[in-house]
């Protein structure tokens, strides 16, 4: 499918309340199904809050844990994709992952994604990820990633080698950087000739305040759609195959130069 719609939920999850946060989101998948979405994409650690602290693994669940089969329940019920942020137990039961899984609009489990580049204090709560992802859930090969990956230019760049004709993001960024996002959602699009869909959070946690700004940037790194803060649900219009209109003008991906960039894995 060349042509969908993808919603933007931008919410203030409450820190440690999955089943209000659950109620939530089945509210928005509703209003995103209503809406004519295909796919709606959740914030970064939507199920329960970002600032887990002592209490990560204790919040932590396994990939059939019962808040991923409720919103499997939602996904089906109202016939739309969901893409959510939540913290993901390890198979030992010992450590947690920031990670997001995907359900596909027959209430399917698709995939998940464990975040690879963690940010300042993460480092002490999750465990990086290993390893790329790329879903196919039936809007086309969708690369995966969480927040401070986009930040990084190789992450989108491996997934567009890869076969990614857009990339999904959760994202839980806080003020100062409401520059930096906008930046990176645009550049990385028009870097490699494809869609960026981004939901980030709102709201207080502590003395963490997130700034919303969720956006969609096309294959030219223009912007088609973008949030302020505060609540909100957007969708966008898709169209994979502008990217092929995109690389008329210049296709990185085919002009790069491999042999000048050895050096890169040497550093």
């Amino acid at each position: 499918m060349d042509q969908f719609r993808v919603a933007l939920a931008q919410l203030e999850p409450r820190l440690f309340d999955k089943e209000t946060n659950l109620a939530k989101a089945e509210e928005y998948i509703r209003r995103a199904a209503s809406g004519g979405a295909a796919a709606i994409l959740f914030p970064e650690l939507y199920l329960t809050g970002y600032s887990l602290n002592e209490r990560t693994l204790e919040m932590a669940e396994s990939r059939d844990g019962p808040s991923v089969g409720r919103v499997a329940e939602f996904a089906f019920r109202h016939q739309i994709a969901v893409i959510m942020g939540y913290a993901e137990l390890s198979p030992d039961g010992r450590h947690a992952y920031d990670a997001m899984f995907v359900v596909n609009a027959q209430g399917h489990l698709s995939g998940f994604y464990c975040k690879m580049h963690l940010f300042h204090a993460e480092t002490t709560r999750f465990l990086p990820g290993e390893e790329f992802s790329i879903i196919d859930f039936g809007l086309g090969p969708t690369g995966l990633l969480i927040c401070y990956d986009l930040e990084f230019p190789e992450t989108t760049r491996a997934l567009a080698l890869s076969g990614a004709k857009w990339i999904a993001t959760c994202t839980g960024n806080m003020v100062p950087n409401q520059h930096l996002q906008e930046i990176y959602v645009q550049s990385r699009a028009a870097e490699n000739r494809l869609w960026i869909a981004l939901t980030n959070r709102v709201g207080h946690e502590g003395n963490l305040l997130f700034f919303g700004g969720s956006a969609v940037a096309d294959p030219n790194g223009e912007l088609v759609t973008q949030a302020e803060d505060g609540e909100t649900l957007l969708i966008a219009d898709i169209d994979l195959s502008r990217a092929d209109q995109a690389r008329l003008n210049a296709d990185y991906l085919v002009d790069r130069v491999p042999s000048l960039y050895r050096k890169l894995t040497d550093l």
